[in-house]
């Protein structure tokens, strides 16, 4: 996921996201077992917000990277084959942590046909459907670099916006007023939020030059949306049945409104205020291997550590340091990850 020359906002925007996806899968325990008549529930699902920036994020960065290049279907396959060698050899640790876990580990560890049925039909842990879709965006790769290389901008500019448009400012304008969905067999399948993201990315990076007006703006729009999110998820809350699901801007493959254009807007920031460091790029070389072992440290923490927090502390300032320690963790799994020749090559 690197491009022609390395910068190091673009590295700090990794390692932030990857601190970002342990909030995402850690901070609901918070505001879901609170209600909003307490301060608790507040501040909790404003961290969550701003936890879901953390997978636009990451394919804002992957544009990037990736779309200024005419990578051969070989490099671009090759791609394709990092991602599913890290899904197949890290799928099958947790397939091995679940078995000790469950149901003994000699058995079910030679049991190769289930962990690849397993693997074939859902993500082996929840974190990992990611590694699915990044799996089909390089797949894509090739095509998208070449539709980038051929478009000038007023193209590129109206593509994010039927992207941006139709994937998301339209279902959540819907969502308010149902005699505007969109006819069910309207369809503009290329054209998704992801897809937009990917060539914003690109345009952050080529033309977006940070001035203190714009840095300012950028701010702005991202605590408006952010506020945005959490005061509609407080209105869904007295509109849907008690116990049901309000959080209803929680949908991985299309990102809402508010999630892309804070996301775009932290892009903004981070290129006009990250500082150039070479330690950026060390650790922003280990995010994706923070991704890949934070679904079995949380899975291990949660009874060990968060829930013994939350007898001796308030539950919200419980997960930030149970957050706070996994990322520690993981930040140090991935260090050495990083130095095992064979793993590096995934990681």
């Amino acid at each position: 996921m690197s491009g022609h020359r390395r910068e190091g906002w673009l590295d700090a925007l990794r390692f932030v996201a990857a601190f970002l996806v342990i909030v995402n899968h850690t901070n609901s325990h918070v505001f879901q077992a609170a209600t909003p008549q307490q301060a608790t529930w507040w501040l909790s699902v404003v961290w969550y917000y701003v936890s879901k920036l953390a997978v636009p994020v990451f394919v804002l960065v992957s544009g990037a990277c990736l779309l200024n290049r005419q990578d051969s279907l070989r490099r671009s396959l090759g791609r394709f084959g990092r991602m599913l060698a890290a899904l197949l050899v890290f799928s099958y640790a947790y397939y091995l942590y679940d078995a000790w876990v469950f149901w003994g580990l000699w058995p079910r560890m030679v049991n190769i046909g289930a962990f690849l049925q397993l693997v074939w039909t859902q993500q082996i842990t929840d974190g990992f459907w990611y590694l699915y879709f990044y799996m089909g965006l390089m797949l894509m790769l090739p095509l998208l670099q070449r539709m980038c290389s051929t478009m000038g901008e007023r193209e590129q500019l109206y593509l994010m916006g039927l992207c941006f448009g139709l994937g998301a400012a339209w279902p959540l304008a819907a969502h308010y007023v149902p005699v505007l969905a969109l006819p069910q067999h309207f369809h503009v399948p290329l054209f998704t939020g992801y897809i937009g993201l990917f060539f914003a990315g690109r345009w952050v990076r080529e033309r977006f030059v940070p001035t203190r007006a714009r840095l300012l703006g950028a701010a702005a729009a991202l605590v408006l949306c952010i506020a945005a999110s959490v005061v509609l998820t407080r209105i869904e809350f007295d509109r849907v049945a008690p116990g049901a699901k309000y959080w209803f801007m929680d949908e991985r493959m299309q990102p809402s409104l508010f999630t892309i254009i804070g996301s775009i807007a932290v892009m903004m920031l981070a290129k006009g205020l990250a500082k150039e460091c070479r330690c950026w790029a060390r650790l922003g070389g280990c995010a994706f291997g923070i991704y890949l072992v934070q679904d079995l440290l949380i899975a291990e923490t949660k009874e060990r550590l968060f829930m013994p927090l939350c007898g001796v502390m308030n539950d919200f300032a419980a997960v930030l340091v149970w957050e706070a320690l996994v990322f520690a963790v993981a930040l140090g799994a991935a260090w050495v990850m990083r130095r095992i020749p064979l793993i590096k090559k995934i990681v």
